[in-house]
Parts: C-alpha cells; structure tokens; sequence
C-alpha cells in the first residue's frame, strides 16, 4: 500500500528519495542510506531488517544486485516484499514479489526507481515517472510532484476500486557523495488525513526557515532565538504565518 519515488539529480549529484502509504510513520520504517548516500527501500509487507542488511553490505561496496539477492535469500518472506536500492553510482535495482498485493511493480531507468504495491493500476506509476519529469530543477520539489501526480493517477486502491488514504509520507534528499554530510532535507509526515498534501504543506513552510537555519548554522553569535524570529517573521504574515506558533 506504498508508492515510492527514489532518484539522482543529473545537476546537482543529490540524491532522494519520495514515499507515501496507508501506512503510519514509513518514514522510519521502510528506507535507509548509507554514508555515500546510496538509497534503499524495504515496503510492501515491510521488513526494516531487510532494508538494514542492504544498507550494512552496500558500505562494504558490493555490487547493488549482490546486496539484493542477499536479503531476498534470507528471508521466507520474500515473495511479499518489495525492494529497490539506487546506489549513488550506477543502476538501480529492485525487486517485487509474486505475493504482493496487486497491483504491485516498479520502473526503473538509469537515475530513477518507481516502485509501488496496492495501487490504482501502473498508471499510478507511469504518472509519478512523467510528474518528476515534468517538475523543477530542485531534487525535493521533483521528488513531491511524483507524488502528487500518482495520487491525482489513482494512487493507492484495493482490487475492488476503493480508495485508500495517503496516511504518511517523507522526503529526503541527500548531498551528492563527494560531499557527503547530513541530509540536505529530511521531512516526515507520520499520521495525517491527506499525507500528500500536508507534506506539501511542509515543504513550502520550511522553505520559510531557510535563511535563519543558515544563519544559526554558520553565524550564530549574530542569529536571534527562533522566539523572536517567528515574532517578526508573524507580523510579516504570508505563508509563514499559516504553521503552528511557537507562542501559546
């Protein structure tokens, strides 16, 4: 009941990944990186085990198809799970078992994974590969229009129509593995009506922060407390005011 976009920036060498689910907090389930910022996913009938093990050999530079058959021959469960890894350099590989619940399949392309389980049709996936496209330059704002657009293709649905509810999601993108350091974002959605949308909603609020995380990050002797910051920034208004205060 998931539907996951992972992707590499041509421009900028970043790397991220786009999840969302009926699911509660996927986001720190199904997926996991490695210092160089190579991506794994473990859905489906998630195993974090699996995605843990996946992660442990690509540190240890095996090959992305090695890693995979690994984890899959470990596991009885295999034929219900589903797994991607897009390793920082090279192609991606992935993996959808026979008993996952239809309809379930991935795509992949040299920079790219699509991957998803209990959806409306492929089409919930062919949209979610033509809306990366589709979007902008920055990896985030790319990385949440796949989603948005495999929710306005059907998004996830049982085999008899119904639909089901986006209920968390998450994006992270990661610096490019020559400058490889913390997330560049890292934004969790982890119980909400219309995950999809709130976690739009997010992004464009955080985007508001991002001159004063600089600013406490490389100069704060001159940066104030984020209580007077987020008084100014109130009485600007737009946008930024529309987030949770900090004040009661």
């Amino acid at each position: 009941m998931t539907y996951t976009i992972m992707a590499r920036s041509k421009e900028t060498g970043e790397i991220g990944l786009a999840m969302t689910t009926v699911s509660i907090a996927a986001g720190g389930l199904c997926f996991f990186y490695t210092r160089r910022g190579d991506l794994i996913t473990s859905q489906a009938y998630a195993r974090a085990a699996l995605g843990h093990a996946m992660a442990v050999e690509m540190e240890r530079d095996r090959p992305p198809e090695q890693c995979l058959q690994h984890a899959l021959e470990g596991d009885a469960g295999a034929a219900y799970r589903q797994l991607a890894i897009l390793p920082v350099h090279g192609r991606p590989v992935a993996w959808t078992g026979s008993d996952c619940r239809p309809y379930a399949g991935h795509l992949l392309e040299e920079d790219l994974v699509v991957a998803g389980n209990v959806l409306a049709g492929p089409s919930v996936l062919e949209a979610m590969r033509e809306g990366f496209r589709r979007s902008g330059r920055p990896l985030a704002e790319r990385l949440i229009a796949a989603l948005e657009a495999g929710r306005a293709a059907g998004g996830q649905a049982t085999l008899e129509g119904r639909g089901l509810s986006e209920r968390s999601a998450v994006v992270r993108v990661l610096r490019p593995a020559e400058a490889a350091g913390p997330p560049v974002l890292d934004l969790r959605v982890d119980l909400h009506h219309s995950a999809v949308h709130e976690l739009r909603r997010l992004y464009e609020i955080h985007k508001t922060y991002a001159g004063y995380a600089r600013m406490r990050d490389e100069e704060p002797a001159r940066c104030p407390s984020i209580v007077k910051f987020e008084d100014e920034a109130l009485a600007r208004g737009g946008l930024f005011a529309e987030r949770p205060s900090c004040f009661r």
